[in-house]
């Protein structure tokens, strides 16, 4: 049984330093798409359509400091082959068994001469739900315990961490900009 459980990323325990040490690249979590010449506007547009392409719903646009945010994106991993964001079949079965979701980041750099670039971070959250009494008999008469806090409120019956950057994916996001700015120039 101890051996089943360890061959399922689901029943491990996982953190931060885990995907550290699982992950190439982790200590670049972030992708730079460089604009080469190209307009900050254009650029701007770019990784806002790359972003609607990869069906994140955009929460923050903010062309003034140069940053565009994404809400939290949910995946079924390998339940939901429509989706693009795993970048291997270790992180299609992760997103499987567990309730993830990515975030992301993208800032941009303008400089002198008018070009701009921009900063592509992916991150990975993982939805926690504590107190679930699994029912012995039937699954579907299992329940959650109710906590409260010190001043008599309900807490939440879930809660979302960070479990890590994904670096892979901030780097096919990245590629894809720049692929959509080459496009628009009409560069092969």
């Amino acid at each position: 049984m101890a051996m089943i459980a360890t061959g399922l990323p689901g029943c491990q325990s996982h953190s931060a330093r885990d995907t550290a040490d699982q992950s190439p690249g982790y200590d670049a979590p972030s992708a730079i798409v460089l604009g080469e010449g190209q307009p900050y506007g254009q650029v701007f547009d770019a990784a806002r359509e790359v972003l609607m392409d990869y069906r994140f719903a955009i929460d923050r646009v903010d062309a003034r400091l140069g940053v565009i945010t994404t809400y939290p994106k949910r995946t079924a991993g390998l339940a939901s082959p429509w989706d693009r964001e795993q970048s291997s079949m270790n992180q299609e079965w992760e997103d499987l068994v567990n309730e993830q979701r990515r975030v992301v980041r993208v800032e941009f750099d303008q400089d002198e001469q008018g070009g701009a670039s921009a900063t592509v971070s992916v991150e990975l959250l993982r939805t926690h739900r504590p107190g679930w009494r699994v029912e012995t008999e039937s699954v579907r008469l299992s329940n959650h315990a109710l906590r409260r806090d010190v001043n008599g409120e309900l807490e939440p019956g879930s809660y979302l961490e960070l479990v890590g950057l994904d670096a892979e994916f901030a780097s096919r996001l990245a590629l894809a900009i720049q692929d959509r700015l080459r496009d628009e120039a009409g560069e092969p």
